[in-house]
């Protein structure tokens, strides 16, 4: 009889066979994690554009080809899919936390309202930076986020608590170091509104803020620009009447030379000349009742 000869097609699948228990776990494995992340990432996508309710476990087995249970396997639950893929989206900002809680640290160690007032720079700047400077690929939390505000899960709660509260709280302690005069918590909190609003505004309506100012893409300029004029803008609704705010600018980010800013600001000051209000249009004074 001729020796049988085995072909390597045979081989390979012997040696497999043949593996090690503890091997085979580890493709097992390797295998589900894939199908795990390509589940987020199909729900990520499907998710941002449908929302919640509008997105069927069986359309997300579709599109991440696999089958249903496989959904059931990992997540137990749409919701609980839903939940993960929200962690899964932010997953880019996982690193902010710790770097506000060291500009918070910083401010804290040198114990003044001059340190704690250039923290809040240090945070805006670092927040502008992060929402706008962010490359590469696509970027789906604003979208999720923006139907999670119109329609409410029960994931919000879960969200705000180990995503949104944490920096709420840095910030609410920069301000209350910043001017310790406040002592309603409703007042610091009105501020951090303010700040946040400011910095999330132009990343919630990027298409319109481009066109209105002639821009086709946020470029570094461009993203400077904002986080100054938001350092500025809120820092004057936190320093005292007459202190100048360019003093802290520096903080975040080297400055660039503003006139106009100058100008208000030397006004505001107890050495610049007094100025008589502005009387109101006429325009505004017809909308305005007697």
């Amino acid at each position: 009889m001729k020796p049988q000869i085995q072909s390597q097609t045979e081989s390979a699948a012997a040696s497999a066979f043949q593996a090690s228990p503890a091997r085979r776990r580890r493709r097992v494995a390797d295998g589900d994690a894939d199908v795990k992340t390509r589940l987020l990432t199909v729900a990520e996508h499907l998710f941002a554009e449908r929302g919640f309710a509008c997105t069927s476990i069986r359309d997300l087995a579709a599109e991440a080809n696999v089958n249903i249970a496989a959904v059931n396997y990992h997540f137990h639950s749409k919701e609980e899919l839903y939940l993960e893929t929200l962690r899964y989206a932010m997953r880019r900002s996982k690193d902010l936390t710790p770097r506000f809680m060291r500009i918070l640290r910083a401010a804290q160690r040198a114990g003044t309202s001059e340190a704690a007032r250039q923290g809040i720079v240090r945070f805006i700047t670092t927040f502008i930076t992060h929402l706008y400077g962010q490359s590469g690929e696509t970027d789906y939390s604003l979208a999720l986020m923006s139907h999670e505000m119109v329609h409410p899960t029960g994931a919000l709660d879960i969200v705000i608590r180990e995503f949104i509260r944490p920096r709420y709280e840095i910030l609410m302690a920069l301000i209350r170091l910043a001017r310790p005069d406040i002592k309603d918590d409703t007042q610091v909190a009105l501020h951090v509104f303010s700040i946040a609003g400011q910095c999330l505004h132009v990343h919630f309506c990027r298409p319109i803020a481009l066109q209105l100012v002639g821009e086709r893409r946020l470029t570094p300029r461009l993203v400077k620009q904002i986080a100054l004029h938001i350092a500025e803008f809120s820092l004057k609704g936190l320093l005292p009447a007459g202190l100048p705010v360019s003093h802290f600018l520096g903080a975040g980010a080297e400055t660039e030379s503003h006139p106009e800013s100058s100008a208000d600001l030397s006004a505001a000051s107890p050495a610049g000349r007094s100025r008589r209000p502005r009387r109101p249009s006429a325009a505004y004074r017809r909308l305005t009742p007697e």
